[in-house]
């Protein structure tokens, strides 16, 4: 690593910068990259989905979120001071400590807001900014991986519901601009109904998107097209290689309104914005719409947590039935389940990596075991967050178990109850509508604020619809929210608690937002089938009605998967969830 970041600050150098800005982000702006894009990865070690590394001769710093800082110093080198960025942020960073610097930065890795918030600090402490055309790290990473080339498809209609004309009326009464810019291949995909293998476990092909009134131009790589003739059904979509797409922005009418979402990297605004003078800037039409999931994603998605629920059961029968030895390790276990669920006959990739985490790993929020991981021992506690795309759905579930038929330490039970406690109340609430998210997110920690606890992570995140894992604009998280929860939305309900160094529990589950018998009122609807661990409960500390949603839960898991896995698993199903 040492090697690589002193090549690095030798280009640096060269280029007359003497300051280097990386981002755990690609041009596409996803929250995972390809391989090939994995810049961060490769030249730093960390593996979050989070950061920003600033490098310099004097100084190294990596920023990162409360769920990635344990995380950055087990991957990072010692050069490293790892900084919360929720506490103190890049552009306050370099705004007290840097003054007549040359900052190189590659715009197109970086979202507008933060390149021009980063400008506007410049220009008072005299610094400057330089965009890294050919990107630095790119000239130095000599076996950078090829892309992976293979053809995306079209989404079933029993899956995606509503077409692509349906969807374009709804966005242009949403947003009448002249031409609206879709960077978003998450967008991009939902709105023309196509999925793809561009990345490891979000099912999408990058690619962009121009959408004038009476025609669209859709940009990928024309290899990965279906079939060489492929056209779409409507004759308005014409079909650019990605190559064009900054050619093809220059020709939008200089008089035209132009739309560009918020979230578009900072390169494509600039480059529009020395075109057009008439450029709006706001949320991107497609997320609205795509985050209110429609009757057929909602079937598509209660249909997917079926699967992935016989699946679960099957594997925590199996796991509590493993003799603990050397090679029943972190690494076997992920394995192990994935087996389960790729039985599905809708099976299609893992929607994130596996935090399969034993005893203290599991106080990583984001814990990514190495080779073969460690080794589960009988009396710790073993927490799983998994999730999986299915044909037409995404799950996401956490569950932590204790290992063995040891009695649990005391200290375990009081935590695990107090999380699922928040857990079970964030299920049964019903809420006004014109909720936001934050305004709920209390809910889930009240148990353990009681007692001066808390968890350095939101309460839950929007779920895409055999899409990302994580989807905004929806989230349940202290920070302000400027949108609604609204009938349709899924998110997860994932409280928890951790302890550096010792142990970390989450209970997690996906919700979707009903409507309420109450008039002008919601409620939540658990998707997920899973059993929790009665070892690790205290039903003490729960109030009847929590024990009457846990019970009915516990019902409705059995009544649901019991018919649908083996004899085996049907008996361990039936004690897992008997009544408190």
């Amino acid at each position: 690593m040492r090697n690589k970041i002193s090549e690095l600050l030798e280009k640096l150098n060269l280029s007359g910068s003497d300051i280097y800005l990386l981002s755990t982000s690609d041009e596409f702006q996803n929250e995972y990259v390809p391989e090939m894009n994995s810049r961060m990865k490769w030249l730093t070690n960390f593996s979050g989905s989070n950061g920003i590394a600033l490098l310099s001769k004097i100084e190294k710093i990596f920023f990162t979120d409360g769920r990635y800082l344990l995380q950055a110093r087990k991957e990072l080198s010692g050069i490293f001071k790892i900084v919360d960025m929720h506490k103190t942020s890049v552009i306050s960073y370099i705004k007290t400590n840097f003054k007549d610097n040359k900052i190189l930065i590659d715009t197109k890795t970086f979202k507008k807001d933060f390149v021009i918030d980063l400008i506007k600090i410049c220009k008072s402490t005299k610094n400057s900014i330089l965009h890294d055309k050919k990107n630095i790290v790119d000239q130095i990473w000599k076996k950078k991986p090829a892309e992976k080339k293979k053809s995306f498809f079209i989404l079933n209609k029993k899956n995606s519901g509503i077409g692509t004309t349906e969807k374009i009326k709804k966005i242009i009464k949403i947003n009448n601009a002249d031409a609206i810019v879709i960077t978003s291949p998450e967008s991009v995909c939902w709105l023309l109904n196509i999925r793809g293998y561009d990345l490891p476990y979000t099912p999408v092909v990058l690619s962009r998107l121009i959408l004038f009134k009476g025609k669209i131009k859709f940009f990928v790589d024309k290899i990965k097209l279906p079939f060489k003739e492929f056209v779409f059904k409507s004759n308005k979509i014409s079909i650019f290689d990605i190559s064009d797409f900054e050619s093809e922005l220059l020709k939008v009418a200089k008089k035209s309104q132009i739309f560009i979402d918020n979230e578009t990297s900072f390169y494509f605004y600039r480059l529009l914005k020395k075109n057009n003078k008439n450029i709006k800037v706001g949320i991107d039409p497609c997320k609205l719409l795509k985050s209110q999931k429609n009757l057929a994603e909602i079937q598509s998605a209660r249909l997917a947590h079926f699967y992935d629920g016989t699946a679960l059961v099957d594997f925590f029968c199996w796991l509590e039935h493993q003799p603990f030895s050397k090679d029943l390790t972190e690494s076997k276990v992920a394995k192990k389940l994935e087996f389960f669920r790729a039985r599905s006959k809708d099976f299609f990739s893992l929607s994130f990596s596996t935090i399969s985490a034993t005893g203290a790993n599991a106080a990583i929020i984001h814990y990514n075991y190495e080779t073969k991981g460690d080794v589960l021992k009988k009396g710790q506690l073993y927490l799983c967050d998994s999730g999986a795309q299915y044909l037409g759905g995404t799950t996401d579930v956490t569950r932590t178990v204790i290992l063995g038929n040891n009695k649990p330490k005391q200290e375990y039970v009081d935590f695990y109850t107090k999380i699922l406690l928040g857990h079970i109340n964030i299920s049964m609430m019903k809420f006004p509508l014109g909720t936001k998210g934050n305004q709920i997110d209390s809910i889930g920690r009240y148990s353990l604020w009681k007692d001066g606890l808390d968890y350095d992570h939101g309460t839950g995140h929007g779920v895409g619809s055999f899409l990302s894992v994580h989807e905004g604009p929806q989230s349940i998280r202290k920070t302000y929210s400027d949108f609604e929860l609204r009938p349709g939305m899924i998110l997860s309900n994932e409280p928890g608690y951790y302890q550096e160094k010792k142990i970390g529990i989450r209970i997690e589950n996906l919700i979707i937002v009903n409507k309420s018998k109450m008039k002008n009122f919601l409620e939540f609807e658990t998707l997920t089938l899973c059993p929790y661990d009665l070892n690790l409960i205290n039903v003490k500390l729960l109030n009847c009605e929590q024990k009457n949603w846990l019970n009915d839960y516990h019902s409705r898991v059995y009544l649901e998967l019991s018919d649908f896995v083996n004899s085996s698993t049907k008996r361990w199903l039936k004690i897992k969830t008997k009544p408190v």
